[in-house]
């Protein structure tokens, strides 16, 4: 991506850094704030974790599932938010999974991973209140992106249901982000479609649940 900005004439600079070491974490807040400045925008992005069910979770990829992107998306705005504090300002996006809220069989440790983003995102909108620094919640649904190719046999997990939704593109969801940027929106879902189900979740849990484990291999 740094290097796309660069060829389109651009100004990016990229760290390699592994996310999941809060000490890591901490060094790189530290170089950007000194050596480039406080962001103005922050957007936790970083992910890991396959599709698996709660007996084929291993103890340690549990972990790394809880470490990207819930633990990452922590320490990077821990070590950030009182610099935008005494700004001023900033914005701070975190990504995370429709998975969050519709829970299907086969994805236990991805799915309660998500559903941090979705706390810590609101905890942080609590906190920052009237402070000057914006959060935006994006949830998004399958994505055309690499995850699949790193994470083997997720897709899957993936419930029959999906297959009647649309697929989105990273530049969807690129360009969804600076939208929800632009107008300092609080929350995003995409595809639209995800924000009925969100409702008839609540309203019918027992009849979204039945669905979502349609064609499941390893539903019950």
């Amino acid at each position: 991506m740094a290097l796309e900005i660069l060829d389109a004439g651009g100004k990016a600079d990229f760290f390699a850094i592994d996310l999941s070491q809060p000490e890591a974490v901490s060094e790189l807040a530290n170089k950007v704030v000194n050596e480039i400045g406080v962001p103005d925008i922050l957007v936790n992005n970083a992910g890991a974790g396959r599709w698996l069910t709660i007996e084929e979770t291993e103890a340690a990829e549990l972990e790394q599932m809880m470490a990207l992107p819930y633990f990452a998306a922590f320490n990077i705005t821990r070590e950030l938010l009182s610099h935008m504090r005494k700004r001023g300002s900033g914005h701070v996006v975190n990504v995370t999974s429709v998975a969050a809220r519709l829970i299907w069989p086969g994805a236990a440790g991805y799915a309660a991973a998500r559903a941090a983003m979705v706390a810590f995102s609101k905890a942080l909108e609590t906190e920052t209140h009237g402070s000057g620094i914006n959060v935006t919640l994006a949830m998004f649904g399958k994505v055309a992106s690499p995850f699949w190719q790193h994470n083997p046999g997720s897709e899957d997990h993936l419930p029959k249901v999906n297959a009647y939704l649309p697929t989105l593109s990273t530049q969807e969801v690129a360009d969804a982000i600076v939208r929800a940027i632009e107008r300092n929106a609080g929350t995003i879902v995409l595809p639209r479609i995800f924000r009925f189900l969100f409702l008839l979740n609540v309203l019918t849990p027992k009849t979204t649940s039945a669905v979502l484990r349609l064609g499941l291999k390893n539903s019950t």
